[in-house]
């Protein structure tokens, strides 16, 4: 009998003992996840600044949603200035942005450009060819070169000309 008590009490002191042991365990994990909570804050406001001093704004002292609304109109204020300058190059090159997407635009921009070149490529063409300058397979830069050397020559014949 007193074999069976004692070994009634130590299972209950073991079953005891193992329930106390995962009190312990819960305990310790629900402080856990409020550390790591608490980390993982500090973490991103870390992660917020370092974006900050990239873009230039004060973090210094400020909660996590206050850098992030300073950075919100920061990014939006990069994005009206590019969006204007944009729209400055298309006034420049006579290209209308109405409707168009960012990617369409710079490619009009792109193609107005590339019409502005050519044309300008076919005027010194056509010098090049009155000088009697062969144009083809040069570019604009070779060609300005040439068509001034060769006005240069003449000018330099017509003082010779002159002196004899």
């Amino acid at each position: 009998m007193k074999k069976l008590i004692s070994s009634i009490v130590l299972c209950s002191l073991l079953v005891s003992g193992v329930s106390i042991v995962n009190a312990e365990d819960d305990t310790t994990s629900t402080h856990g996840t409020k550390a790591t909570k608490e980390q993982k804050a500090e973490q991103r406001l870390e992660k917020l600044q370092v974006k900050a001093e990239k873009l230039g704004v004060e973090a210094a002292g400020k909660t996590a949603t206050e850098i992030k609304a300073e950075l919100a109109a920061k990014q939006a204020e990069k994005k009206t200035l590019k969006t204007a300058k944009r729209e400055a190059k298309a006034a420049k090159w006579g290209v209308d942005l109405t409707g168009k997407t960012k990617e369409e635009g710079k490619a009009a921009i792109q193609a107005a450009k590339a019409a502005k070149k050519e044309a300008g490529l076919s005027k010194l063409s056509t010098k090049a060819e009155k000088l009697g300058i062969e144009a083809s397979g040069k570019t604009a830069k070779q060609l300005k070169e040439e068509i001034k050397a060769s006005k240069a020559e003449k000018k330099a014949e017509k003082k010779a000309a002159k002196k004899v």
